[in-house]
C-alpha cells in the first residue's frame, strides 16, 4: 500500500511538472496573440468590424481554454490568430481605400455642383428683376439651402480627414441632394 501512495505522490509531480512545461509557451502564445489583436484593433474594429470581432472572440476563446489550465488548448486556439489579425488588417485596408476613392469622387463633384448653383445664386442676387417663378423670399430661401450645404460639406471634409469615410460620404449623398434641390430651385439642370 505504501508503494501506492508514493506513486500517487509521483505522478502528482509528473502533472505538475507537466503543467507548467506547457504553461510557459501557452502563456506567450497568448501574449503574442494579444499584441497581434491590439495592432488590428483600430483599424480593424473601424472598417472590418464583423472580422475583427471574429477575432475578438477568437482570443477570448484561447483566454479561457488559459484560464482553465487547458495549456495545450490554449496553444491551438491562440496559434492562428497572428494570422487572422493580418487578414482583419488586410481587409480593413481594402475597405478604407474602397471608402476613400468614394470620398474622392465626392470631394471633387460637389465643389463643381456648388460653383455652377453659386454663380446661379449670385447673378440672381444681383439682379434687378428676378425671374417669373423666383421671388425674394424664394430666393432667400435657396441661399439658405446652399449655404447650409456648404457647412455640411466642410463637416464631411472634416470627417474624411479624421478617416470617418462612412460618415463623409452619407454626408456627401445628403448634400449632393441638398445641391440638386436648389438647382432645380433655380432652373439649372444638374449632370
Amino acid at each position: 500500500m505504501k508503494w501506492l501512495k508514493y506513486l500517487s505522490i509521483a505522478l502528482a509531480c509528473v502533472a505538475i511538472v507537466a503543467c507548467s512545461r506547457d504553461k510557459e509557451p501557452a502563456e506567450q502564445a497568448l501574449k503574442s496573440a494579444t499584441e497581434a489583436v491590439e495592432k488590428a484593433r483600430a483599424e480593424g474594429s473601424k472598417y472590418a468590424g464583423d472580422q475583427f470581432k471574429a477575432l475578438e472572440d477568437q482570443l477570448k476563446a484561447a483566454k479561457d481554454q488559459f484560464d482553465k489550465k487547458e495549456y495545450t488548448q490554449t496553444l491551438q486556439a491562440a496559434g492562428g490568430i497572428a494570422a487572422k489579425a493580418q487578414e482583419v488588417l488586410k481587409a480593413a485596408a481594402d475597405k478604407k481605400a474602397e471608402l476613400t476613392r468614394a470620398w474622392q469622387e465626392f470631394e471633387s463633384a460637389i465643389p463643381q455642383m456648388m460653383e455652377a448653383v453659386k454663380g446661379r445664386l449670385d447673378i440672381l442676387s444681383e439682379a434687378k428683376k428676378l425671374p417669373k417663378d423666383i421671388d425674394k423670399d424664394k430666393l432667400a430661401a435657396l441661399k439658405s439651402a446652399f449655404d447650409e450645404a456648404g457647412k455640411a460639406f466642410d463637416e464631411a471634409k472634416s470627417a474624411a480627414a479624421a478617416g470617418e469615410f462612412a460618415k463623409a460620404i452619407e454626408s456627401g449623398k445628403a448634400i449632393k441632394a441638398k445641391i440638386a434641390e436648389v438647382a432645380a430651385g433655380l432652373g439649372l439642370q444638374q449632370q
